[in-house]
């Protein structure tokens, strides 16, 4: 037998009206509109810069290109956030991006690879970007590095991906239908003002070009920059124009993705997800304090041991003794990367005490003993490591890539400093490693 009258709660439920969130109306700002379709420039502007930048036909005219580019990168970054307020650090991440492009410019960079320092300058580039729109989660650098790695690489570009495309078509439409608005000091037409600028530029090439063939001397000081102004392109260099517009797409619809999508993040929810993520990383909170002990007291007893077997070994750079069986190349770079890579594991053991252990670290004085003690030793690898390559460029002279391996003991060693600096005062060091690390790699590209 039915308890309930058939179709009682049914139609109570049908009475109800179901009201759908009200769908608001794409729009943009005319400085987001100049903004989208100057960054198809830009962006056409990467491609032909990176397409030629490495190889046989690199020449001085990529990089003045690359140079171009970075200036006009900043420049739109500032255009779109200028009524953002500016990080402090901001100008830290803008000064590593000046020295990469000085580097890649000047053909420096001699302790890495062909190639490395336009990474590292893509990767300062997307950070001062954060840094500038103030869409880093916790509001500056520091503990939340791999989602803020994570917002600037990924979820930010793509997630805005066709931002690009429903501005540019929304300007058009606008255009198209003969909309009026009223008109006021930053809102004029840009759609407009970017046809004239760029029929402006196309007489200005013409020009050149005219000058160029009636004064050879003229000619010869304009020559890098002959083929941006040669108009009689067979048909494989139309072919070439085309493809690489058809790739500076994906390229403009990713950078804008960047640059136009933090300006529409909400910052609080930006603050909302680094407090969520705070808060989870406090329910890990869950290993007892003894536990932490005894294998902090493990691993410091090991790298004891390891001193005591190894000492004659270890400090013999500092001797200029070897040990049997040893000469002196061999002894300098046996071990160095691994005693890095222990330093590296140190750390990860450190990460992981201070997030799970129950009881905070600072609070309790055995294990705050243990964790510097764990620095100390992670210090003394690094001091040890140095040794070794002091001694290897002391007997065979120096080269780029031992100054490479310099730099990455030091960053260790100043690691280790500000760890036990946060352990035994408090305060968040993390940002001033993470900047002193940028900064010494971006003057170590002009080398």
């Amino acid at each position: 037998m039915n308890e309930f009258p058939s179709g009682a709660v049914c139609g109570d439920a049908a009475q109800k009206p179901v009201t759908l969130p009200e769908r608001v109306p794409f729009s943009a700002t005319p400085r987001e509109t100049a903004a989208a379709f100057a960054m198809y420039g830009l962006a056409y502007l990467y491609i032909e810069m990176y397409d030629r930048i490495y190889g046989v036909y690199a020449t001085v005219l990529p990089r003045v290109l690359l140079c171009a580019f970075t200036l006009g990168f900043v420049a739109l970054t500032e255009y779109l956030h200028r009524d953002t307020p500016r990080m402090a650090e901001s100008w830290v991440w803008l000064g590593c991006v000046a020295c990469l492009t000085a580097s890649v410019a000047l053909e420096r960079g001699n302790a890495w690879d062909v190639g490395m320092p336009l990474w590292f300058l893509h990767i300062f580039a997307v950070w001062w970007a954060l840094s500038r729109s103030h869409t880093l989660l916790a509001g500056e650098s520091g503990r939340l590095l791999p989602l803020d790695a994570l917002d600037g690489f990924f979820l930010f570009p793509l997630k805005h991906f066709f931002l690009r495309a429903r501005t540019a078509f929304f300007a058009l439409s606008r255009l198209r239908g003969g909309q009026t608005r009223e008109k006021s000091e930053d809102d004029a037409s840009p759609v407009w003002t970017l046809v004239v600028a760029a029929a402006a530029l196309g007489l200005l090439a013409l020009s050149a070009r005219l000058l160029m063939d009636a004064d050879a001397g003229f000619a010869a000081l304009l020559d890098g920059f002959t083929a941006l102004l040669r108009f009689d392109w067979d048909l494989h260099s139309l072919m070439d124009v085309l493809f690489k517009l058809f790739l500076s797409l994906p390229v403009g619809a990713y950078l804008y993705g960047l640059l136009g999508g933090t300006l529409r993040e909400d910052r609080g929810a930006l603050r909302k997800r680094a407090a969520d993520t705070d808060e989870m990383l406090e329910a890990l909170r869950g290993v007892q304090e003894k536990v932490w002990i005894a294998l902090l007291a493990l691993f410091c007893a090991l790298y004891a041991v390891f001193f005591a077997v190894q000492g004659r070994y270890l400090f013999g750079a500092f001797t200029r003794t070897l040990p049997d069986g040893f000469i002196v190349s061999e002894y300098a770079r046996q071990g160095f990367f691994e005693l890095c890579k222990v330093m590296a594991v140190n750390f990860a053991l450190l990460w992981l005490a201070t997030r799970s252990s129950k009881a905070a670290v600072r609070e309790r004085p055995t294990l705050r003993a243990l964790c510097l003690a764990l620095l100390a030793e992670s210090l003394l690898l690094a001091v040890v490591a140095f040794s070794k390559l002091a001694l290897y460029i002391d007997c065979f002279g120096f080269t780029p890539r031992r100054l490479q391996s310099t730099w990455l003991v030091c960053v260790l060693a100043f690691g280790c400093g500000c760890a036990a600096w946060s352990l035994a005062r408090g305060g968040k060091t993390f940002r001033v490693w993470m900047m002193f690390g940028a900064v010494t790699l971006s003057l170590l590209c002009l080398y």
